[in-house]
């Protein structure tokens, strides 16, 4: 019996196999069409690729030259950071000044006595003031860390508090103002003054402040010339060269570490230091009457005496002494701070404990020949003084800073201050014996990374467009930065435009750019890139005068000292290389920056060169992939009509078959029948 043959499920003449190779053979065309689209797809990622590294470099040619140009950038140098430091904005003025900083602003911060581990804080209502602020709390009773943790939340940031263990039995009580500044000052009010004293924070002010009374000549005192003392004058003691005082105050008053000085000191300078001396006039002598003759009358001349030659007297010798402050400390005269030239009244704070523990006088010495001092507002008193009671244990208290800049006394109640110079905040570190000098210039490391920043984007732009456009594997190499990654990506896309006309364009311009000369105020003395130490240096080194095929490829390098002294010797002539405004409407129009950023912008804006080409591709790309779809379509009703065609022949040659084995049954019959 043969066998059979259902068309679709089975067959013995292998028609699936066979209309699969049809279709495999018809599908030619279809992977032609498909790695069409995935070589526009590789195109349209390249240019992407190529527009996204050319925006990179013109926005790094537009910051040499726009409105946040780092050659408008400032810095601050100080000469002792670990007095002040200092940040500049570009609003900033070029140029450098003088700080003595006398002492750093601060907060008040107090300590207690040793206090028990179980030290239990009292039932109450408590207070505190900073300044201006003031909170209030009912605690009800309990442990002192209880009692930290209630202030510190009710503080608002104002006042801080905590528990320090000094020994393995005792903790200390550490409460603070968060403010600095004199007006700043950290009171106790209400059950938090009771707390302050039973803890050891507050004590017993041992002496009240003095205030000098200068409204009469009678609080004036002679020192050690009984007959030159200064005068009262508007309530300020004056004194004119030569001249000196005493003001005792009638009581000895102990010293802290928080007592000062306080007064308020004019020295007047004279500017005329040598007066001026006439020679004497020497003896007059009567002229004669005329004499009258026959009515002739004739004039007599004036009648000379002769003198001597006059020699002026040698000027009395200037005496220039800043020396003029003393006072008396523990019964011996001690010099104070010495004194400067002002031009109006200036206040002066003088701690008194690097003097001596007692105070009891103050003198005065003016030994100018050509300077006048006053003084007025003189008082003594103590800083942490809070209504009769001082803190017992200071860390520190509140106080403004104080500095002199170039000369002229400054208070300031925090230590950043941001209004003495536009654009510039002095940061205050620490009090200082001597000057320290600030000077306000250009960032130019910023200018330089901004300049490094540039030549690296353009360089990476010229690599790329090197390895579209050129076939040699040998570029890819020579770009030792490169990651393994990388490295294959740009394998793959080594040639991909090779010949391409816009690219090829824009390399050659590229290099025009950059060697061509630009107008500066310095002239033909730096008109060109490579004079600024940017350039295509092509030639080996060592000397040998060769040629480094590596290094025609249009990339630049950057001679880093010839940069470094161009721009700290002509900042304004390499700024102007990068970018300038030749017509006067402060709008740069010159300058490799401002020719890049021109060349570029019709490439990558909207409409752009570049943006034509992706648009023309995703044309391609959609175009061919209505035709892959179509040719999908052509393809299944192919496949469909071979099923059709061979099941049909199948059907056929089986009824074939079926007719030619009943013909051969019939003969074999008949033939037995004989």
């Amino acid at each position: 019996m043969p066998d059979i043959s259902i068309p679709g499920v089975n067959s013995k003449y292998n028609t699936e196999e066979m209309i699969k190779s049809l279709v495999e053979a018809e599908k030619i065309p279809l992977k032609r069409m498909e790695e069409t689209v995935g070589k526009y797809k590789t195109q349209t990622s390249t240019w992407r690729d190529v527009n996204q590294g050319l925006s990179r470099l013109r926005d790094s040619s537009r910051a040499l030259f726009g409105f946040q140009s780092p050659f408008g950038e400032r810095r601050s140098v100080s000469s002792d950071e670990s007095i002040l430091t200092a940040t500049a904005t570009r609003e900033a003025a070029e140029g450098r000044m003088e700080l003595l900083v006398k002492r750093v602003a601060a907060n008040d911060k107090f300590l207690s006595r040793p206090l028990e581990l179980d030290y239990s804080v009292p039932e109450g209502r408590y207070g505190f003031r900073v300044g201006e602020q003031e909170i209030n709390f009912t605690f009800r009773g309990g442990k002192l860390s209880a009692f930290i943790q209630m202030l510190n939340n009710r503080s608002q940031g104002i006042v801080h508090a905590q528990s320090v263990r000094s020994t393995m039995d005792s903790q200390i009580l550490m409460i603070e103002g968060t403010k600095t500044g004199a007006a700043n000052a950290l009171s106790f009010l209400e059950d938090a003054h009771a707390l302050a004293l039973n803890t050891g924070i507050l004590e017993k002010d041992q002496f009240a402040s003095l205030d000098v009374d200068l409204s009469t000549q009678a609080a004036i005192r002679p020192w050690t010339k009984p007959q030159s003392s200064g005068v009262v004058q508007d309530n300020a003691l004056r004194l004119t060269p030569g001249r000196e005082a005493s003001i005792p105050f009638g009581q000895t008053l102990t010293v802290s570490p928080t007592t000062v000085l306080e007064m308020e000191v004019k020295v007047s300078p004279n500017t005329d230091r040598t007066p001026q001396s006439a020679p004497p006039p020497g003896p007059e002598i009567p002229g004669l009457p005329p004499a009258s003759l026959e009515g002739v009358t004739v004039e007599s001349s004036s009648s000379r005496a002769v003198t001597p030659e006059w020699t002026p007297p040698e000027a009395p010798p200037v005496t220039d002494d800043f020396s003029m402050l003393f006072a008396n400390m523990g019964g011996v005269p001690q010099p104070l701070q010495n004194l400067e030239d002002t031009q109006d009244f200036v206040k002066l704070k003088i701690p008194l404990k690097n003097y001596g523990n007692d105070i009891s006088a103050l003198y005065f010495r003016n030994s100018n020949t050509h300077r006048e001092l006053a003084v007025r507002n003189i008082r003594v008193y103590d800083t942490s003084e809070r209504d009769g009671y001082h803190p017992a244990n200071p860390v520190s208290v509140a106080i403004d800073a104080e500095m002199l800049m170039n000369g002229v006394p400054i208070q300031r109640p925090v230590n950043a201050v941001d209004d003495l110079l536009p654009g510039v905040t002095l940061n205050l570190q620490s009090a200082g014996p001597r000057p320290v000098e600030v000077r306000v210039e250009p960032d130019r490391e910023k200018i330089k990374d901004a300049l490094i920043q540039f030549v690296g984007y353009y360089n990476q732009t010229v690599a790329n467009i090197n390895i579209l456009t050129r076939t040699d594997e040998n570029i890819i190499q020579e770009l030792g930065y490169l990651s393994e990654s990388e490295r294959d990506s740009a394998k793959e896309k080594l040639g991909l435009f090779s010949g391409d006309l816009t690219l090829m364009q824009i390399r050659n311009s590229f290099q025009n750019i950059m060697m061509s000369p630009y107008p500066t105020s310095s002239g033909e003395g730096l008109a060109l890139l490579a004079q600024v130490g940017v350039s295509t240096n092509s030639r080996q080194g060592g000397g040998g005068g060769g040629y480094d095929v590596s290094r025609l490829r249009g990339y630049l390098e950057i001679d880093e000292n010839l940069l470094d002294e161009n721009l700290k010797k002509n900042l304004q002539g390499v700024r102007e290389l990068f970018g300038s405004d030749t017509n006067g409407d402060l709008m740069p129009d010159a300058g490799a920056a401002v020719a890049m950023d021109n060349y570029i912008r019709p490439m990558v804006q909207t409409g752009g060169v570049i943006a034509l080409k992706l648009n023309t591709l995703n044309s391609q790309i959609s175009q061919t992939n209505r035709k892959i779809e179509g040719y999908n379509r052509y393809l299944e009703n192919f496949e469909q009509n071979l099923k059709r065609k061979y099941g049909a022949m199948e059907g056929a040659l089986g009824n074939l078959e079926k007719s030619s084995q009943a013909i051969e049954n019939f003969n074999r019959n008949g033939s037995g029948n004989r």
